[in-house]
């Protein structure tokens, strides 16, 4: 994963294999190219659990799907679990943007908000969810749908 910086300002796209996957701002990660709303939620819950396991806390368990919950919050939907909030699921966008796909962004610590970190975070993100093959659920590498257990 490369992370190239927009203009001059403190904002990176994420790159795989020159495909756009997402974005680093400063406050917080984002992927993009889910195929669906669960597939998102999914990866979302296994990039909160690599983060928690990078900052050396305990993670709770979040192995499932159905340990998750996608939750509406006035305009926007969030992954929660028992920890709390997870992330924010990003909808596809209007049909007149490229980005017609689900996505998800992560907060971060405000000791992880420095370029450095923040990228490092995105690192983080990008081999869970590449260690788990949710990867390969989005759209940029031939989507494979949800498959229960």
């Amino acid at each position: 994963m490369r992370a190239r910086r927009i203009d001059a300002g403190s904002e990176f796209r994420l790159l795989q294999d020159e495909q756009e996957i997402g974005y680093v701002d400063g406050t917080r990660v984002s992927f993009r190219g889910f195929t669906t709303r669960d597939d998102a939620a999914l990866a979302a819950s296994v990039a909160h659990r690599a983060l928690t396991r990078r900052r050396g806390e305990q993670p709770h368990s979040v192995d499932e799907p159905k340990d998750t919950l996608v939750v509406d919050q006035g305009s926007t939907q969030a992954v929660i679990a028992r920890a709390g909030i997870l992330a924010r699921l990003l909808p596809p966008a209007p049909e007149d943007s490229e980005v017609g796909s689900w996505g998800f962004e992560i907060e971060l610590l405000p000791e992880e908000r420095f370029e450095v970190f923040a990228i490092a975070r995105a690192r983080v993100i990008w081999r869970a969810l590449r260690g788990t093959g949710i990867d390969r659920r989005m759209q940029q590498f031939g989507t494979q749908p949800l498959t229960s257990a």
